[in-house]
């Protein structure tokens, strides 16, 4: 070309061997790569920032207590026996004597086989738990358990245990009473 002509168009421009050009398929699997790990992220911090509702508290039951003999269906039997298993003399007659006269049916009174520490108000029928309640909180001691069968001849069966004496109301045994009181061992 002459010194004054322009030349229209480019010769020998050549590119350079190298720069290299990355594949299609490096360039998707990096994309892809970028993408799972800014889901990733981004789903861990939505986890810690999303606000957990505030359970409302739930309303427990009370179980229910049949403290007033009153109440008791005439159809059911809930007569009891008061056992003394405190060890003391004549714990179970005054105690028996004492629910007899606030109304619930005492049958008999009798001294336990064993000594224990815990007094416990046996019922062998689920339909009795809420008369066994009761009772426990009128004796102000023990607690209510249901037997695998009768303890003795009554569905409801109080032991007494040595947490009675003292605590449990008691009044003074009267031969004129419906209750069959066992005789008392005489003390050692």
């Amino acid at each position: 070309m002459s010194r004054g002509q322009r030349a229209t168009h480019r010769v020998g421009a050549h590119r350079s061997g190298s720069v290299t050009r990355w594949p299609r398929w490096v360039i998707l699997l990096c994309a892809l790569a970028v993408t799972v790990v800014l889901t990733a992220v981004g789903l861990f911090l939505l986890d810690r920032l999303r606000v957990e509702p505030v359970p409302e508290p739930v309303a427990t039951e009370e179980p229910l207590v049949i403290a007033d003999p009153a109440q008791i269906d005439p159809s059911i039997d809930a007569s009891i026996t008061v056992l003394d298993g405190s060890g003391e003399r004549a714990v179970a007659a005054g105690a028996g004597q004492a629910l007899s006269d606030a109304g619930w049916t005492v049958v008999t009174t009798a001294s336990a086989t064993e000594i224990g520490d815990r007094t416990v108000v046996w019922f062998d029928d689920p339909a009795l738990e809420p008369i066994a309640r009761g009772l426990a909180q009128q004796l102000g001691v023990g607690e209510a358990r249901q037997s695998d069968g009768r303890v003795s001849g009554s569905p409801i069966t109080i032991v007494l245990g040595t947490d009675a004496p003292g605590t449990v109301p008691s009044t003074e045994p009267r031969d004129d009473s419906d209750i069959s009181h066992a005789p008392t061992p005489s003390a050692p």
